[in-house]
């Protein structure tokens, strides 16, 4: 299993990076928001539009 990096991107069609973490976790605790709703928008895919970012998972080669 390869390794992820958590990653908060502008909700355009760019998609610039905002932060990029090593761990969900941290990612989270940066935006102060709860792990448990960061991964909800992860696996649901949520755009972002209404807060102006959206969370990414990438992985890491």
């Amino acid at each position: 299993m390869g390794k992820y990096l958590y990653m908060a991107v502008t909700a355009d069609d760019f998609e610039l990076p905002i932060a990029v973490e090593d761990s969900l976790r941290e990612l989270a605790k940066k935006f102060d928001i709860d792990s448990n709703s960061l991964s909800h928008s992860l696996n649901n895919n949520y755009s972002g539009k209404v807060s102006g970012r959206r969370f990414v998972k990438v992985k890491n080669l």
